[in-house]
Formats: structure tokens, sequence, C-alpha cells
């Protein structure tokens, strides 16, 4: 350990003179090397005239010698000497590339005395393996560990976002319901967690795999079920895209010429999408951690679907404990690696003693996943729960109530087909009952 820490770290002073002087011959190359910080040249001196070059091209103004200097960025002949070091700056991004490689070769050096540290201290070898994987993949993704920031930064930083989301740039999932949509402002975001309780019976799981296979067109989706094996998950979606009735697919020797014809379509369509299927059961954190890093390098994973949180296992004093934790702990990932979490997670029996919809008290053994979750919804249909109505009007509905923590509550109609594990947006007026006092109204559990 001590002969690894004595060696000279990696570095390269050729590129770090070269990145500054073609910065200071052209500012224009500052586009050339997106991604490129302070934080990764070795010479502090190159990365205090770094930091004061690209504030200034930022905001306009030139960033020469002079300038620079007189910003902060280094004496003048040190800021000259960088001029002249570099013919032109047309090979700018390879010299920054250079810089940056020398950089994360410098961090693989102290994340390896860091594993080894934590390995000889004490603690159980699960944890210690999680954090060395945790710092290679935050490594690997290019991010530093989370620092304060200046509220000055951050509003620049909010300023940016929403002027491009309000030019149409947004960086909102959408998940293909538009209904659903509308009410999440635009649809689903990075380091959210979204909880969908249900009874079972409800069609949780078909409503996230129409979800997933929505988002799947264009983002990376994980789909980690606990319940369901990856054949019954490939039915379902097969059944889905290819409208074939799923019990036609449990009798494969009796299923109709136009269901085979379906299935091929289905197939074709499936090669499409940018879905990874996962069915290892009793799940620890620790194990979706894994496989969202696995998914994260193989496609760009932006979405994970975990089906469902009582069946993920934990440690803790008590069940209540482990949940809690658990739930925490999907958050946290949500925020660390950058993706949507989608949680499904089954409801108390108490949501079948009453009418209508259930409601945050329903929340199985978890207190903690109402604190956890940005967005809770609550799904029910009327023709499943034990106390509901069976008219035909009521077959296909579904409703899912939304509880957001940066937005208002609201109901998503949605239009549900069980034998073909299909969801869409509801078309026109939603279905209503009687109530006890004669009147008519829709299903929200008020007699």
């Amino acid at each position: 350990m001590t002969a690894e820490r004595a060696i000279v770290p990696p570095h390269s002073d050729e590129a770090e003179h070269a990145v500054i002087g073609s910065l200071l011959l052209d500012n224009g190359c500052l586009d050339l090397i997106d991604g490129l910080e302070a934080k990764h040249f070795y010479h502090p001196e190159h990365g205090r005239a770094f930091a004061q070059i690209v504030p200034l091209i930022v905001a306009g103004k030139a960033a020469d010698v002079l300038t620079v200097a007189e910003a902060g960025g280094g004496a003048m002949a040190y800021l000259h000497e960088m001029a002249q070091s570099v013919p032109s700056a047309s090979h700018v991004h390879e010299y920054a590339e250079i810089v940056r490689e020398r950089w994360v070769e410098r961090e693989l050096i102290k994340l390896s005395g860091q594993t080894i540290d934590d390995a000889l201290a004490m603690g159980g070898a699960a944890e210690k393996l999680d954090r060395a994987m945790t710092r290679l993949t935050t490594l690997a993704q290019g991010k530093a560990t989370s620092e304060s920031v200046l509220v000055e930064d951050a509003v620049v930083a909010f300023l940016d976002r929403i002027t491009a989301e309000a030019e149409g740039k947004t960086q909102v999932i959408s998940t293909g319901l538009h209904d659903l949509d509308r009410q999440l402002a635009g649809g689903g975001r990075r380091g959210e967690l979204f909880v969908v309780g249900a009874r079972p019976k409800m069609g949780k799981t078909a409503l996230t795999l129409q979800m997933g296979r929505n988002i799947a067109r264009a983002h990376g989706v994980l789909m980690c079920s606990m319940e369901m094996p990856l054949y019954e998950l490939t039915s379902r979606n097969v059944a889905a895209l290819g409208n074939i009735n799923l019990a036609h697919m449990r009798s494969p020797d009796r299923m109709p010429d136009a269901a085979w014809s379906g299935m091929s379509e289905a197939v074709e369509q499936m090669r499409g999408l940018k879905l990874m299927l996962d069915d290892q059961p009793a799940l620890k954190l620790l194990d979706v951690r894994r496989k969202v890093m696995n998914a994260k390098r193989r496609m760009g994973c932006e979405v994970v679907i975990i089906d469902y949180l009582q069946l993920m296992s934990g440690d803790g004093d008590n069940r209540n404990q482990e949940l809690d934790r658990i739930s925490n702990g999907l958050k946290a990932m949500a925020k660390e690696f950058d993706v949507w979490v989608i949680l499904l997670s089954q409801l108390s029996r108490e949501a079948d003693k009453r009418h209508g919809p259930p409601v945050m008290t329903d929340l199985r053994d978890s207190g903690a996943i109402e604190a956890a979750a940005d967005v809770i919804g609550m799904l029910y249909r009327e023709f499943a729960h034990p106390l509901g109505e069976r008219g035909e009007m009521w077959k296909h509905h579904a409703q899912l109530e939304l509880v957001q923590r940066n937005g208002a509550p609201g109901t998503v109609d949605l239009w549900f087909s069980g034998e073909y594990q299909q969801y869409r947006d509801w078309s026109g007026p939603p279905p209503s009952r009687m109530s006890s006092k004669g009147g008519r109204a829709r299903s929200n559990g008020v007699d």
C-alpha cells in the first residue's frame, strides 16, 4: 500500500499546457471540450487558469492572456507561455481527453487505497463491496462526490433548465399515457421515486409493463419482477403488442391463426425496445444497484421498474424497518444513478373492506413509503374490487389517484383490458355509480 501511494501520479504536462493554450488562442474551442473541469488538471495553477477562462467565455467576454490574468488566472508570463505552447487549437478535444484520462487514472489509484483501507476495516463484506462498486460506478459516470453549491450557481442551473423546458427541450420521460403525463407535468423525472400501490388483481403489473414498453421506445428501461418469471413477463408483453388474448397463449396447440400472426408482429416490435427484464426473487437493495449498474453499462438505463416492494428482502430488526430502509434506499439510488424509479407496492387488506379507491394509510407495512416517494399513485378498478359493481360500464375502467410532492393531486382515468394486458387513455366521461343516497357519483369511495 505504501508503494502504491509513493508512485508519481499519472499526468501530462504537455496536454494540460495544450488545453490552456488552445482556449487562449481560440475561445470557441470551449464547445469541443464539454465535460472537462478544473479538478481534472494535475497542476493546481493549470486548474486555476481553466477555472477563470471558462466563466469569461461563457459570459461572452474575451478570454486572453490579459483578461485571464486580471481575473486571477495566473501571471501574464505564465499564461503567455501556455498560449505559445500549442501551434494550433484544432486538436483541443484530443488534448482534453488526455487530461481527463490521466485524472481517471489518478482517481483509480486513490480509490484502490480507499478500497484496501475499507476491506481491512470492521464491517460486512456486502456493504464494503457495495461501497467499492458505487465509487467505481460514480467514477465511470464522470461524477464526483456531491459537494455544496452556492445558491447563485444553483439559480443559474435552474434558469438554464427551466428555459430549456420552456423551449421544448424537456428532460421528462413520457409514459405514453397522455392523461398521466399531463398530471405529472409532462412525465416522469430522473432522480424521483414513483410508487404505484394497489391490491391484487387490480392490474398494477400490466400498468407498469405498458408504461415500460411505451418508455422503452426512447429510453432504456430495466424491469425487475420478483413475482413473475421471464416467460410470463414476455407472454404478457407479446399479448399486449400483438393484440392476442392472453388465455389463448396458455393453450398454444389451440391458438387461432390470427394469434400466431399477432405474435410475429409483437416479437418484431419487442426487438426494437430498449427493455431489460429480470426475474430474480427476493431482491436486496444491493442486488438492484448492481443490476442498474449493469443496465446502464449495456443500454444506458434511465428508468427502473420494481415489482414489488414487499417481495424485496433487507436488513432490520423487523419487517417495517426493513421496508423503510429499502424505500429510502431506492429513493437515494434514483438520485445517485439519475434514474426514474417506479416502485410497485402491495396495499393492506383494509382496502378491500370498504368501497372505493384506497387511501394512503393502505400502503402496507411501511410508513416510510409516503416520505420517500415523490409521487404516489393508488390504482383502483371498481370492477375488480370485492365490493365493487360488476356492470359492463365498469369492465374496462381503471383510475389512478395521484398524490405528488411537487404537484397537485388528481385522478387519471384509464382504459384497461385484462385479456390483452393493455392500458390506454380513457375516452369520454368516466362511468359513475349510484351512491347510497340515490344520486350519481364517481367511484371515489364516498358512500
